[in-house]
């Protein structure tokens, strides 16, 4: 068993507290993002689980087992760091090989070991160069290895992607999928990226200063955000947000003699300030007639078949919408928007979900 429990883990430094009242499971066999805003907490949170940042309160057990007290090398953990961290004067095999001959590690042994991780990840031509006769890619796949050989219960990765360009990011997030299904190992992965967060989790953890705001799987919190912060985190255009004011029932006044019709929850009151949410591929330039918006169009982004108009409206905001094909529009044009009712959302004055439209 590698499942990672969190309890109530609090990190301070000094007066700033840093992560506060943590509860997280990582299941056994899962890949489990960290994603959130610069500063959230989300690294330290990951080294902390690594034994790099001693917690200020909390547990943390790995396979049932506590290891608070524990050093990085007794948790039965690997990382792979952003830097890759390798060794510039070794070759790609003794950088594999490096920690198990450290722990004295049998020769035949450590061979066995290394090549395999470099079948598994297409390094076996590669194994006589050194790093500055590899790619990006190339680079982070022996950090990957690295961690690979030493049969950890857990895999660490802090942000791995963010020095690679953006094709081979895609590249290697593919390839760290595929690892995660054949090695079905424990994954904990720190990103700052939603995309990464979206498309490799099988859980997501949004976190926001110091806080679990939200966790769930990447669907979930896509369609059935828990407040406004995850509604904006999560999602690529990010949702659109509209402030309104419920000015009768199932009536929503969004200024400028914009009124929305639509069934609002039994906790929304006349008079109450909200915020309508809805994201872009859920707005459709549109007739008269239908659940909508007027604005005049800044800028068309053409991305090829699917591409995104930004609107101005006559409040003074701004939304996005998503287009397909060519609109047959052009910048300053008014146009009218229609929102599907059953994909938009009410978050109150405090954030948080009033309420999110069945699906």
């Amino acid at each position: 068993m590698s499942e990672v429990k969190i309890e109530n883990l609090c990190k301070a430094y000094g007066p700033v507290e840093v992560l506060k009242n943590i509860d997280l499971t990582v299941e056994d066999g899962s890949f489990v993002v960290l994603v959130g805003p610069s500063g959230c907490g989300k690294s330290t949170l990951l080294r902390s689980i690594a034994g790099l940042e001693p917690i200020t309160a909390g547990n943390i057990s790995i396979g049932g087992r506590q290891v608070n007290d524990l050093p990085p090398a007794q948790r039965q953990i690997a990382m792979v760091f952003q830097s890759y961290a390798l060794y510039p004067h070794k070759n790609v095999y003794d950088n594999m090989a490096f920690g198990l001959k450290f722990a004295r590690t049998p020769k035949a042994e450590i061979d066995q070991r290394v090549s395999e991780a470099a079948r598994i990840l297409q390094l076996e031509h590669l194994l006589k160069r050194r790093p500055r006769e590899l790619s990006g890619g190339q680079r982070q796949r022996v950090a990957i290895g690295r961690a690979i050989v030493r049969k950890p219960q857990v895999f660490l990765f802090d942000e791995p992607l963010s020095n690679l360009d953006a094709a081979l990011r895609i590249n290697t997030r593919v390839e760290i999928a595929k690892l995660h299904k054949l090695l079905k190992a424990t994954i904990v992965y720190v990103t700052h990226d939603q995309v990464e967060a979206m498309t490799l989790a099988d859980k997501i953890v949004v976190m926001n200063n110091g806080r679990v705001e939200q966790t769930g799987k990447p669907l979930d919190l896509y369609y059935n955000p828990a407040n406004m912060f995850v509604a904006g985190f999560i999602g690529s255009p990010a949702m659109n947000f509209v402030a309104a004011k419920m000015t009768q029932k199932n009536q929503l006044d969004c200024g400028a003699g914009m009124k929305i019709n639509l069934p609002l929850p039994p906790a929304c009151k006349v008079g109450d300030k909200v915020t309508l949410g809805c994201r872009p591929e859920h707005i459709q330039f549109a007739a008269e007639g239908k659940i909508q918006l007027k604005g005049n169009v800044d800028i068309l982004e053409r991305l090829g078949e699917i591409g995104y108009a930004h609107v101005s409206l006559p409040n003074g905001q701004s939304i996005v919408a998503q287009i397909t094909g060519d609109p047959k529009v052009g910048n300053g044009a008014p146009v009218s928007l229609a929102l599907s009712p059953t994909h938009i959302h009410i978050f109150g004055e405090d954030g948080s979900v009033c309420s999110a439209a069945a699906r």
